[in-house]
């Protein structure tokens, strides 16, 4: 279901790498998740604002890893089932979920006529790798980048993003230590990703984190983390809610029907 590399993206420094993780969507579905507190909305009440992986989900979750920016960095565009959080940019890059598992990575203006179909979305910074071609800013030496920075303008920072594969049936999250836009790019794309979005950036955001049940008495938590020094809690977003929005994967039912490309 899963499969683990890491890509070292850079000619010249070996010690750059990104962390790739293959995800089979056959077997394994994609869901959305608002937070507590984020993305900020004036329209979308508590309740609606888990910020935790449904109790029903919960017997088959595989992991969980991060979104995206918060609202006041872009106010990229979020919808949950019928709840929209933040309204889509139309030059914003976006992660669409749809009725039937599928997973599609544009920028908005080229998917918008499939909202219907979608069951959320969540919006990044410009897409990364469309169509396996990088973004043709991913050069540009303005700092911040449309990617963004640390706050103290570096650029070589953690970074994650998530990608698919021609065939729509593979999807790929990154995450890399040190590394700029460009170098997660050419890792998704080396990896197998035509199209790219990066999520979120910075050490306490990033996390890809599995979970499972050391013994089987034990409660659901953490068991690992797809980079080591990983800021987590040891059971985060199944009893102690984020305030940040989240993807998770789970399990999918034999009954469940493969995503279509």
């Amino acid at each position: 279901m899963l499969a683990q590399a890491t890509v070292h993206p850079h000619k010249i420094k070996p010690h750059v790498y990104v962390h790739v993780v293959a995800i089979d969507l056959r077997k394994v579905a994609l869901h959305l998740v608002a937070g507590t507190l984020e993305p900020q909305s004036k329209d979308i009440p508590a309740e609606r604002r888990p910020g935790l992986v449904p109790a029903a989900d919960q017997q088959d979750l595989i992991a969980v890893f991060n979104g995206g920016f918060m609202a006041r960095h872009g106010k990229y565009g979020m919808r949950v089932e019928g709840d929209e959080f933040l309204p889509p940019r139309p030059d914003a890059c976006t992660v669409a979920l749809y009725q039937d598992g599928a997973v599609r990575i544009a920028e908005w203006s080229q998917i918008e006529a499939d909202a219907p179909k979608m069951v959320g979305l969540r919006q990044t910074p410009p897409c990364l790798v469309t169509a396996r071609e990088l973004h043709p800013a991913i050069e540009d030496a303005v700092r911040p980048r449309k990617w963004s920075a640390a706050e103290n303008g570096e650029v070589e920072i953690r970074r994650s993003a998530l990608g698919v594969d021609a065939t729509g049936r593979v999807l790929f999250y990154g995450s890399g230590e040190w590394v700029t836009a460009k170098d997660v790019a050419v890792a998704m794309k080396a990896a197998g990703a035509v199209d790219a979005a990066q999520l979120d950036i910075n050490y306490s955001y990033t996390k890809f984190l599995f979970y499972g049940r050391p013994t089987p008495s034990d409660p659901l938590q953490v068991v690992s983390t797809l980079i080591q020094d990983t800021k987590h809690i040891k059971r985060g977003y199944v009893t102690t809610p984020a305030e940040r929005d989240f993807f998770y994967l789970k399990r999918r039912s034999h009954a469940a029907s493969s995503p279509s490309k």
